[in-house]
């Protein structure tokens, strides 16, 4: 079910949101941004719910047929605005799901709310058609976008929404919120709540997915043996990690295994370790490496993160980092 109790963290907008349905001060367009997997999709949702409720107050009750047919997906005064031919919502995608839909007044509710998930991906006609409509919108007709990058969208679409910004949850949080749901234990959670940088959605994708147990053996088998592994070994091993790249940021992966190192080489306290099923391993690295070794990896990480988001060739930097990190560690 949809509803504020349900959202971990970002008390702010939360409250924010509560106020202005209580006091009647809603706003007839929102945007809502974040990462993948921070819960943006669940705020708007509980918001567009509770804005519909039949009981009227500035929390959802879950119990009205209101309530019950939000939860369906199938209130029909809640439309869902997505892209029919492409990736990216089109011009004729916001002229046939809202423009043509939007004068007609709601079913059942005092309102009538879209919900458009990833907006950031509307072209500019497509967002100037939307303007139209954001520039004299009917009383009832309330505007929820979801997105990942607000500079995708036009300073005219900004200036007429406000604006909520999902902040990434303390580490802690999303390890204590995947230990209450029995979706991991102690050891799984603290790495994977590590490795969501902060999105409880992304921590239970992780702890739910063999695949990224997959990956996280083949990686840390890499990371492990490094200083034996010759340039053929090694390129064989970004062949097969390659297969992943999709699924996370494997360079963060690879920062938080050397962070382990450095802090362990740094304090010798287990605690403060992240990998916390790899804590023997990584005692024997940072009993190997020298500080000024392991001084130089995350610069050397870093660098093949900017290269990577230039569209350099990722096998290309992957195999350059592990024959850079080596060259570190046996100096």
């Amino acid at each position: 079910m949809y509803n504020f109790s349900e959202i971990i963290g970002n008390e702010q907008i939360i409250k924010s949101m509560r106020t202005s349905i209580r006091h009647s001060m809603v706003s007839h367009a929102y945007i809502i941004s974040g990462p993948e997997g921070s819960g943006k999709k669940l705020i708007a949702s509980a918001f567009a719910k509770t804005l519909m409720c039949e009981k009227g107050g500035d929390a959802a009750c879950d119990s009205c047929v209101s309530c019950r047919t939000f939860d369906g997906g199938n209130n029909p005064d809640v439309i869902y605005v997505h892209p029919t031919k492409t990736k990216a919502l089109s011009v004729d995608d916001v002229r046939e799901q809202i423009t043509a839909d939007v004068n007609i007044k709601p079913y059942n509710h005092k309102y009538k709310i879209y919900i458009i998930p990833k907006a950031d991906t509307m072209t500019h006609p497509a967002q100037n058609a939307l303007l139209k409509t954001l520039e004299e919108p009917p009383r009832y007709a309330i505007f929820l976008l979801i997105a990942e990058n607000m500079n995708s969208f036009l300073p005219t679409i900004l200036s007429r929404c406000v604006a909520f910004s999902i902040k990434p949850l303390p580490t802690e949080k999303v390890k204590n919120y995947l230990l209450a749901k029995g979706i991991a234990d102690e050891k799984n959670a603290a790495v994977c709540a590590a490795y969501s940088q902060g999105s409880i959605g992304t921590a239970i994708k992780f702890a739910q997915s063999e695949e990224f147990a997959s990956l996280r053996q083949k990686l840390l088998s890499v990371l492990t043996d490094i200083r034996r592994l010759n340039y053929i070994e090694l390129s064989d091993a970004v062949k097969e990690l390659e297969e992943f790249k999709d699924l996370t940021d494997i360079t963060d992966m690879i920062y938080i295994w050397y962070r382990d190192v450095f802090v362990y080489k740094t304090t010798a306290n287990e605690a403060d370790i992240i990998e916390r099923d790899m804590v023997e391993d990584i005692k024997r690295e940072a009993g190997r490496v020298s500080f000024d070794g392991i001084y130089n990896v995350p610069k050397l990480i870093i660098e093949t993160k900017r290269q990577i988001k230039q569209n350099v060739n990722f096998s290309f930097a992957l195999e350059m980092l592990f024959i850079n990190i080596k060259g570190e560690l046996i100096e």
